[in-house]
């Protein structure tokens, strides 16, 4: 297979363990990099004409209504479709929780990830998200927004996951570079979905600061798009967290973080799954990541594993972002 036929095979093989059958763009746009073609030069159009032009492609790859899969897993193209008209259901039901949720102060952007930013949801999914604080405000913010989800009844806890919000990742606006560097994250990051904009140009500030995810998707780019997704803000509910801003900020603000923070870490670290293998859990005063059973410790060994079956040994030997063992 010719470099080109090799990356189409592997991002197609990733995104097969979802069950996640894509278009000839989506192709092109999760592109996984293969060394051998990173410094040439190659148009949207030879992606398609190698797909769809035979070649060593043609009998391992298939199309339905627009989608790619592998030949055989025809029964995907209707589990995509249906899983996408239940994202747009749990769209339209957590619209006024997201509306919500700007009442937190210090809030300067909400990225939603995992299923829901993919259209991949089941009935059972939860809403991931990530929340971006102001600098020396993330305790405050998380223990503000646990609070908020929990008195509305949305917050994801213990086994109540159904369109629960996942309050598992935290960053600043002056750490918006995400230091966990993988192949499973640069896939997940591409499709985060920008929700709100405290600072307006939040979400292109973290996707330039997380300018690694080109490492491993070749045509990775800036988007200067805003999504369809993104909300409107709410003067009311935008001018009631500045005012709760005020009342938290300087000293007052400065000592309700340092309790915060010194309470909730405790707590944290002596959970029992603090250390927990396969997965990792990050706490400081920049970024506070809760992801104790990582589906990263499945999805890049099972990855490798279907590299080795093919042959395409220069994709097989992905690492993970740096999770506990």
């Amino acid at each position: 297979m010719t470099p080109l036929e090799k990356s189409i095979l592997a991002t197609v093989s990733y995104y097969d363990i979802f069950d996640y059958p894509l278009t000839g763009f989506e192709i092109w746009r999760y592109l996984v990099l293969s060394e051998e073609f990173k410094n040439d030069k190659f148009t949207a159009g030879d992606l398609f004409e190698a797909i769809n032009d035979g070649g060593e492609l043609k009998n391992k790859i298939s199309q339905k209504h627009g989608f790619y899969f592998f030949a055989g897993r025809e029964e995907i193209v209707e589990k995509r479709l249906w899983r996408k008209k239940l994202a747009d259901e749990k769209w339209k039901k957590m619209k006024k929780v997201f509306e919500l949720v700007v009442l937190v102060p210090f809030v300067r952007g909400i990225f939603i990830s995992g299923s829901l930013a993919m259209e991949n949801s089941k009935t059972d999914s939860d809403i991931d998200i990530i929340v971006v604080a102001k600098h020396g405000r993330i305790w405050t913010v998380r223990t503000l927004m646990t609070v908020l989800t929990t008195i509305f009844g949305v917050r994801r806890h213990g086994n109540k996951t159904e369109d629960r919000i996942c309050l598992n990742h935290y960053i600043t606006d002056e750490s918006l570079r995400i230091p966990f560097e993988s192949l499973y994250n640069a896939e997940s990051y591409i499709h985060l979905t920008n929700l709100y904009n405290g600072d307006k140009n939040i979400f292109r500030l973290f996707q330039e600061g997380n300018g690694w995810i080109g490492n491993y998707l070749i045509n990775y780019k800036i988007s200067k798009l805003g999504s369809v997704r993104s909300l409107d803000k709410n003067r009311f509910f935008v001018s009631v967290s500045k005012i709760f801003e005020m009342f938290l900020s300087g000293f007052l603000g400065n000592n309700a973080e340092k309790i915060f923070a010194s309470v909730e870490s405790r707590r944290i670290r002596r959970d029992i799954l603090y250390e927990k293998s396969g997965g990792r859990i990050t706490i400081d005063e920049s970024q506070l990541e809760f992801h104790p059973d990582s589906h990263e410790n499945f999805i890049i060994p099972e990855f490798n594993r279907r590299m080795r079956g093919a042959g395409i040994m220069e994709f097989a030997h992905q690492k993970d972002s740096g999770l506990n063992e």
